[in-house]
């Protein structure tokens, strides 16, 4: 019983000082950034600044002062510091407009309101599942980057992180839609309402998701073909196209790759599945990584993403941490790895950039794996409820 108290204990010191490291280690970031200034700060921690600060918010503010002269900015934006035209619905313009964040100082009011609460999100997270991985993946450059560009994906962080919260009340569904209507990328997470058998809200829910995409229709072309590709801090079957194209490897080398990957996501779906209690999502951990999986695996397979947006990621590692997901340690070490691509080239060049391009597939490869041993659950659960409601009607009939 006395070693039991010890040991209990030493895990609560350990959590506390893991949290207060987390609140010391942001307040020291502000400190610096006030003292020694942005671009000197960030450089330290291997992130590249672009000046203005928050650079991709600057994005919506000269989109905004671009509406304002009667321009599309989703085909021309000249206000924006860098001259790239829109790659995000028109909403932002009306939002931007409505927060009038040409002003230069309601402009950084909302941008330290985000932060803010992208890091305080983080800090219940972390004060929930407290861990050194968790603390890792927070100070990674993929979420310093995300930090340092103001992205809007820290929002959409905010509204998935309701949606995990809250889920799967009546009106987990809310937050989905404003983030998918925000950024679409989000309606990955219909994926969970049908994994966790909400039929109701799946269905439901995606009829206002197609709707939003049936209003947008006419600007997801110029959003597709704005979204560029890259393979500097990136991740995405596109991006890894662009990996292959540029050591001038063949097509069907990239073919080759692909069906690897699809095989090993077919055979370990179905190790999973085998595993007793393997698929037990109980609890708000299931919840988070179920949002942060889907995000991550949705965006991999249909697009080139920059590493800011892998920060859903943060979400899967209080899930993957516990004993019974398989390959548990191993997967908060690829996260890590992932996470951490500014640093890794940099120390080991090419060999470093190869390690954290395997570790992003790996992660997709074990992600799509977890969520594809769902489907026979999926589909045998609603036959089951199918059966049983005909063979109660079956029954009443008789009695009748």
């Amino acid at each position: 019983m006395l070693r039991l108290t010890m040991v209990t204990m030493k895990k609560a010191t350990q959590a506390r000082l893991i949290f207060l490291f987390y609140l010391l280690a942001n307040v020291t970031l502000v400190g610096c950034i006030a003292y020694f200034g942005w671009t000197r700060t960030w450089s330290a921690v291997f992130v590249p600044t672009l000046s203005p600060p928050f650079a991709d918010m600057r994005f919506i503010q000269g989109a905004v002062i671009s509406s304002d002269e009667g321009l599309n900015p989703q085909i021309s934006n000249p206000h924006d510091p860098w001259h790239h035209s829109l790659n995000y619905p028109l909403v932002w313009v009306k939002i931007g407009q409505a927060l009038n964040l040409p002003d230069e100082l309601r402009f950084n009011q909302l941008c330290g309101l985000v932060v803010m609460g992208f890091v305080s999100i983080c800090g219940y997270i972390l004060f929930r599942f407290p861990s050194f991985g968790l603390l890792t993946c927070l100070f990674s450059t993929a979420t310093l980057l995300s930090i340092e560009r103001g992205n809007v994906d820290l929002i959409i962080f905010s509204l998935v992180f309701v949606f995990a919260l809250v889920f799967p009340r009546t009106l987990s569904p809310i937050p989905l839609l404003v983030a998918t209507m925000l950024k679409l990328y989000p309606v990955f997470l219909l994926g969970t309402l049908l994994i966790k058998r909400q039929l109701i809200l799946f269905f439901t829910s995606l009829i206002f998701a197609l709707a939003i995409f049936a209003y947008m229709s006419d600007q997801l072309p110029l959003i597709y073909s704005n979204t560029p590709s890259s393979t500097w801090i990136s991740y995405g079957f596109p991006s890894l196209a662009l990996h292959f194209w540029a050591y001038n490897l063949p097509p069907w080398m990239l073919a080759s790759a692909i069906i690897v990957i699809c095989s090993a996501i077919l055979m370990m779906a179905v190790y999973f599945r085998k595993i007793e209690g393997c698929l037990l999502l109980d609890g708000f951990d299931a919840s988070l990584f179920l949002a942060g999986a889907s995000i991550y695996v949705g965006t991999f397979i249909i697009s080139s993403n920059y590493d800011y947006r892998l920060i859903f990621l943060i979400f899967c590692v209080p899930f993957v941490e516990k004993n019974r997901f398989p390959l548990g340690t191993l997967s908060v070490i690829l996260i890590i790895v992932a996470m951490n691509e500014l640093i890794l080239p940099t120390w080991l060049r090419v060999p470093g950039l190869a390690i954290v391009l395997i570790a992003k597939v790996v992660i997709f490869v074990v992600l799509s794996a977890y969520l594809a041993a769902f489907i026979p659950t999926i589909f045998e659960g609603s036959l089951k409820k199918v059966l049983a409601e005909k063979r109660k009607r079956i029954e009443v009939e008789t009695v009748e």
